[in-house]
């Protein structure tokens, strides 16, 4: 059975549709009038671990994002799929959206003193723009992997009825959770397009390991600097209380092993990770909140 064949067998025919949604998050003027409050610099029950974790995510995307849509892209032209080429275009939407957020995201960060950031995204920039270039069925396939990667963390946020955002502060709490829904929504685009191209299945299972290898590593370090900034770098209550909420009995990131480890199987998809009941639960929550502050 051939790569083509095989991505068209595993499709889910009732996949959720991936919404282009235009949310209003303020996060740069919030706290200049008498109506807001500025966001605390540590919006995540008050606690410098959680939200240093996401910051740190955070601060990869709107490189990261512009990288997925130019890896996809390049192939859309040979997309013989007319639902697969209307996916590829939502996706490119979407990601135009999670960039333009979480640009913002990190200017507020760049404001709060983490200014190391911008010069290291510029590099890596640089870096994800050779690779578009110069390995194509590369950088597709790292999109596939990354994807899954943000889908599993997607699923974290939006499980618990809402439990794992609700000690954020509300305006993060939206940004994490339409980012999230987004995520579960178009996760199986870029692998669908990299089976639609028929390459090959090692190439996916090396880009998820130097994946992997390169987010857990990027996303530990910006951390530490974050840390260091804040003068906690040696703030031993401050990392247990981190550690036990990622790693502990329940913890955030605790129960993802059979999930990720799925992806190493030949005959995976990533419709197999069932979301829809999430999607379904989060999504008129995620609409409301951008009517309203649309209309505001």
């Amino acid at each position: 059975m051939t790569d083509r064949a095989h991505a068209h067998e595993t499709e889910d025919p009732d996949r959720p549709p991936i919404v282009v949604r235009h949310p209003r998050i303020d996060l740069l003027n919030a706290g200049e009038d008498a109506e807001s409050e500025p966001i605390p610099r540590y919006w995540w029950d008050d606690a410098p671990c959680q939200t240093h974790f996401l910051n740190a995510l955070s601060t990869t995307f709107p490189f990261g994002e512009a990288f997925f849509v130019r890896s996809v892209r390049h192939y859309a032209d040979r997309v013989d799929d007319p639902r697969l080429a209307q996916q590829i275009r939502e996706f490119a939407g979407q990601e135009g959206q999670h960039s333009r957020i979480h640009d913002e995201h990190v200017e507020l960060l760049l404001r709060q003193g983490y200014t190391a950031i911008e010069g290291r995204n510029r590099l890596f920039d640089r870096i994800v723009r050779w690779h578009n270039r110069n390995t194509p069925a590369f950088s597709l396939a790292a999109t596939a992997a990354i994807e899954h990667l943000t889908a599993l963390l997607a699923r974290k946020v939006l499980e618990k009825d809402g439990g794992w955002v609700e000690t954020m502060d509300p305006r993060m709490r939206s940004l994490w959770r339409w980012h999230a829904l987004e995520e579960s929504e178009h996760k199986a685009v870029a692998f669908d397009t990299y089976r639609a191209m028929g390459l090959p299945y090692w190439l996916l299972a090396f880009a998820m390991v130097l994946s992997t290898l390169d987010l857990v590593t990027e996303t530990y370090q910006r951390m530490l600097y974050m840390f260091w900034k804040d003068g906690r770098l040696f703030d031993v209550t401050s990392w247990v209380r981190g550690c036990r909420f990622l790693f502990g009995r329940g913890g955030f990131l605790r129960g993802l092993g059979a999930d990720y480890r799925a992806w190493y199987r030949r005959d995976f998809h990533p419709d197999q990770l069932d979301d829809r009941a999430a999607i379904e639960r989060i999504a008129p929550i995620v609409d409301a909140e951008i009517a309203s502050a649309s209309a505001a």
